[in-house]
């Protein structure tokens, strides 16, 4: 659920994390292809995702993926003490 409003019941909020040892065999991958097809199936019209822009591989899989920039939250979150950038992705989902 993105948010508890009415309004956005049909947005979904998901996150992909893949442990080291599996990144860059396409895990990633399969697991935004499964939560697509989830979405479609219960009724979602779009996904949303955040993400460190940093984190090249990810960014690339997401837009391979289908999903576009759409902003930045700026110091959104904290990693390893420093405040960090995430760049916000939505992926429609047509019928």
């Amino acid at each position: 659920m993105f948010n508890a409003r009415e309004a956005y019941r049909f947005v979904a909020d998901i996150s992909v994390y893949v442990e080291r040892g599996w990144r860059g065999k396409g895990v990633g991958r399969v697991l935004l292809e499964k939560l697509t097809g989830l979405g479609r199936a219960h009724g979602y019209h779009k996904l949303v995702l955040s993400a460190f822009p940093g984190n090249a591989a990810g960014m690339a899989l997401y837009t391979k993926s289908g999903f576009r920039t759409v902003g930045i939250y700026h110091e959104q979150g904290q990693l390893d003490g420093k405040w960090v950038d995430t760049i916000v992705m939505e992926k429609l989902l047509p019928a």
